[in-house]
């Protein structure tokens, strides 16, 4: 008699297992402050003259379940806010805690637009007048966590069974900020009509990365919509403003839907902004024929480019979604202070210092450089001192999605993509608080070498932390976590 016993087992090894649970839920707010306050992004103080748009927190919550357990999760929530200052975060997770007790809040991901017209969150970055009528920073943070904490709590609680695809559109939003001249100097916002203009030193990146999220009855709630570019076109306002992500979302949510979560995120742009650099009097005009504002004709492109990657991939969306996170923080070197560098910006500070004592609005460029000649000191007794930096990765399908606190150079951005595991890449900087600038910054820039080289803000010693070499360590450790995902 035959042994059917080995065929049996064999059967059993090649049923598939049943698939994990995939749940989704969305929510948004309006934290706009309803009183002045001071506005950040600029060196100099700003008391804001009301708002010409509402400031709003957009967030997604994830879920992967097994019946009643939980495999992975996270809520991903864009701000309009210039950085995630722990001044503003360490509220907001106090306050989910609160409403969501029993949720890990290091599975809480906070990322900025980088509007230059946000509130300010750090009471010692600019000099507020004691008479000034305005809500204090640290008035505002926890008025803000207020509103923000509700909305990411509504967004956990109504999770429900969902469905996921992704997509890939284009539109031209960001341009390199950087003009490099013919004696191998560099300079953001550098005029590049002079003689002695060579070219524009680093590569762009116009991908637009989509995520879009359904229920289960098709009905589309939310859609993450990822563009290597700050949200700083109208930067020198007076004004709260959302910058070109309002008029992005009132366009999105005209296609999609008032109700549709539109979460925007940064992508590596350190190098990057909306501001043309040259062929300005072509732009202008095509943006004038179309009747369109500036920042209108940037919510155009985006929608465009968005509207591009849905309709396929709304054809293949799915319930069968590997969700998998991992929050860290990794050691990046220090970048190291040459005494050439110390005894330059010291000079600097000891002048900026008395400059104060007239004018005492002088106090956000007189940190900027005490903060290098502070590390400098510091460094002379820890040569090889780090950052513990905090980064996410999560793997959503066949996508992945990986963070950091910096103003990252787009090149970092482009090796993650290139070498990443998985099908599409969504990089994202701004991303958590990290203040290792000092009260000047949250984590600062992070160039290139060859934009070090180059020099000019943005790459010079007063503007980073953390160097090329640290911009490496961040790459591998990202990539080397994407690849253990997959």
């Amino acid at each position: 008699m035959k042994c059917l016993y080995p065929v049996a087992v064999w059967f059993l090894l090649v049923l598939p297992c049943p698939a994990a649970q995939f749940y989704v839920g969305a929510a948004s707010c309006d934290f706009t402050p309803p009183k002045p306050v001071a506005l950040d992004g600029q060196m100099g103080t700003r008391i804001s003259r009301g708002a010409l748009t509402p400031i709003t927190a957009n967030a997604i919550a994830l879920e992967s379940r097994d019946g009643d357990r939980s495999l992975a999760s996270c809520i991903l929530v864009s701000l309009d806010m210039v950085g995630i200052r722990p001044e503003l975060e360490t509220p907001i997770r106090a306050a989910v805690k609160k409403q969501l007790p029993d949720f890990e809040v290091t599975n809480l991901i906070l990322s900025a637009t980088h509007t230059h017209t946000a509130p300010v969150a750090d009471a010692k970055k600019y000099y507020i007048p004691e008479n000034a009528d305005c809500m204090r920073p640290a008035e505002f943070v926890l008025w803000a966590a207020e509103q923000i904490a509700p909305a990411i709590a509504r967004a956990w609680n109504g999770r429900a069974p969902g469905q996921f695809s992704y997509g890939l559109g284009h539109a031209v939003v960001a341009y390199n900020r950087r003009s490099v001249y013919a004696n191998g100097s560099a300079a953001m916002y550098g005029k590049t009509n002079r003689p002695e203009f060579r070219g524009i030193e680093g590569v762009e990146d116009h991908d637009v990365n989509t995520m879009f999220f359904w229920d289960a009855s098709d009905k589309l709630l939310a859609m993450v919509v990822n563009v290597s570019c700050p949200a700083q076109e109208v930067e020198g306002l007076s004004e709260l403003h959302a910058d070109y992500w309002h008029p992005t979302r009132q366009m999105l949510h005209g296609k999609f839907g008032e109700e549709v979560c539109v979460v925007g995120l940064c992508g590596a742009a350190g190098d990057m902004s909306p501001h043309t650099q040259y062929r300005k009097a072509a732009e202008d005009r095509m943006s004038a024929l179309r009747k369109l504002s500036r920042i209108e004709e940037m919510g155009r492109r985006i929608t465009w480019a968005v509207e591009e990657s849905y309709e396929p991939a709304k054809s293949v969306k799915t319930t069968d979604v590997l969700l998998k996170h991992e929050y860290a923080m990794i050691s990046v070197p220090q970048y190291r202070i040459t005494e050439a560098e110390y005894k330059q910006t010291k000079a600097e500070a000891e002048s900026l210092k008395k400059a104060m004592e007239k004018d005492p609005n002088k106090v956000r460029l007189f940190d900027w450089a005490n903060t290098v000649v502070a590390r400098y000191e510091a460094q002379q007794t820890d040569p090889d001192a780090a950052f513990d930096v905090p980064i996410h990765v999560l793997r959503i399908g066949d996508t992945a999605l990986a963070t950091n606190p910096f103003e990252l150079f787009t090149s970092y951005g482009i090796q993650i993509k290139a070498r990443s595991s998985a099908k599409q890449t969504f990089v994202v900087q701004l991303t958590d608080g990290c203040a290792i600038c000092g009260s000047s910054s949250s984590a600062g820039y992070l160039p290139t070498a060859q934009a070090y080289r180059g020099g000019g803000y943005s790459a010079i010693v007063k503007s980073i932390a953390v160097g090329p070499e640290g911009g490496q360590v961040l790459v591998e450790e990202t990539l080397a976590r994407i690849k253990a995902m997959w």
